[in-house]
């Protein structure tokens, strides 16, 4: 996919989005409205474990549902490295 980013969750309040360090909510969000408005069809892939940093995933999800980044667009990759949407790994669990 070339219209994707990749968000690895580092902490409670901080994510590495595509290389760049972001934390808070606000920022997140932020840095979200300006991909937005540069492609509107861009791909949010999480990149980290569901046990891992559990409430740094909330805040991304959150930041990104704030900026208007369709749930459609949300993805998540797997420990084999499968990326799929949310629905797909709902269904797999």
């Amino acid at each position: 996919m070339d219209n994707q980013l990749t968000a690895v969750i580092l902490g409670d309040e901080t994510i590495l989005l595509d290389g760049h360090t972001l934390v808070g909510k606000d920022e997140i969000a932020n840095a979200l409205e300006l991909a937005l408005e540069q492609d509107p069809n861009f791909v949010l892939v999480i990149g980290s474990k569901p046990t891992e940093h559990f409430k740094g995933i909330g805040t991304l999800i959150y930041a990104s549902q704030r900026a208007g980044v369709p749930v459609e667009s949300l993805r998540w990759t797997l420990d084999n490295g499968d990326v799929v949407s949310f629905d797909e790994l709902k269904s797999r669990n």
